[in-house]
């Protein structure tokens, strides 16, 4: 355990460069690892625990744009090694991601099969890759990537809150959500898709928070939220429209 500042200027490799340069296209899916299930992809990295960026532009008193390779980080650096699920739940390609699930059900779906939820660091260091970047795809919203700059719609949270056919109906009319793995950009580098964009998924949330669970990486409607946008302020017990998850495992040696 670190428990001291640390400032990092990450350089940027003239390759990496050149692709960024032209816009995010991810490498070949690096496919299984024996230790991970065929569903997940092996993530290894360091997490920080803080980071602080330099914003460069703001759209609507949101960032858009960092300063590239220059990254501040504090407090606990840990390495990290895990399994995760390929897809948001069901973790099938061409499925439609689960919605309406508390931290509770997402939760219990995944020990069901063995697993558990993501932790927030392990969110974090999945999306943000070895470079430490604010979006998996580079410094800047790049709205092409994934699925999540599409228009937001007024809910009527009586119909959702009401837990019926009304609930259902209304789910439908305000679902803007593609079908998991059908935006072959919107994958990391270690093939996992949809982090950012599409529904927002359920974690575990780190030490200090009000709650057990936190939602990471936004949805449809949120273009600017980026590997650290974690919206804390629901209970556990809350469930939405664009509220998914998927599922991590601790992996073998």
């Amino acid at each position: 355990m670190v428990d001291t500042v640390f400032y990092v200027l990450l350089l940027a490799f003239p390759a990496l460069s050149a692709a960024m340069a032209e816009g995010y296209h991810p490498p070949s899916d690096p496919g299984p690892h024996p230790a991970c299930p065929q569903d997940m992809r092996l993530v290894q990295g360091v997490h920080d625990d803080d980071m602080e960026r330099l914003c460069l532009r703001e759209k609507n008193s949101r960032c858009w744009s960092y300063e590239p390779h220059a990254v501040a980080t504090e407090g606990v650096r840990k390495n990290m090694r895990f399994c995760m699920d390929i897809y948001e739940a069901p973790n099938e390609r061409g499925a439609r991601p689960f919605v309406m699930k508390d931290f509770f059900q997402a939760q219990a779906w995944c020990e069901a099969r063995g697993k558990r939820l993501c932790s927030e660091q392990e969110f974090e260091t999945a999306c943000e890759g070895p470079l430490r970047e604010p979006y998996f795809y580079g410094w800047s919203v790049d709205t092409s990537v994934c699925n999540s700059n599409k228009p937001w719609k007024a809910f009527d949270a009586a119909k959702l809150a009401s837990g019926g056919i009304e609930a259902q109906k209304e789910v439908e009319r305000l679902w803007q959500g593609t079908p998991s793995g059908s935006m072959p950009r919107c994958m990391t580098r270690d093939g996992i898709y949809d982090l950012l964009g599409n529904v927002e998924e359920w974690v575990t949330s780190r030490s200090g928070r009000r709650w057990p669970g936190a939602l990471m990486g936004g949805f449809w409607a949120k273009p600017w939220t980026g590997c650290r946008g974690t919206n804390d302020a629901h209970e556990p017990r809350f469930t939405f429209y664009e509220v998914g998850f998927r599922c991590c495992k601790d992996a073998l040696p």
